[in-house]
């Protein structure tokens, strides 16, 4: 089990879930952002990254 792996993955959920939220509340509030996009993007890329990087593939 690796370490980096479990740390980047978490950051890479909490950053996602963050865009997620964020998307959503600005959506609600009718005030449409771009930056929750770029959170959503990021996050998506690192899970990405994660799964190919996991440990013993």
């Amino acid at each position: 089990m690796s370490i980096g792996w479990i740390v980047g993955s978490s950051l890479a959920t909490v950053v996602l879930l963050a865009g997620i939220i964020n998307l959503f509340l600005g959506i609600r509030k009718n005030n449409h952002l771009r930056w929750p996009w770029w959170f959503i993007g990021f996050g998506v890329a690192a899970l990405i990254s994660a799964a190919i990087n996991y440990p013993g593939t």
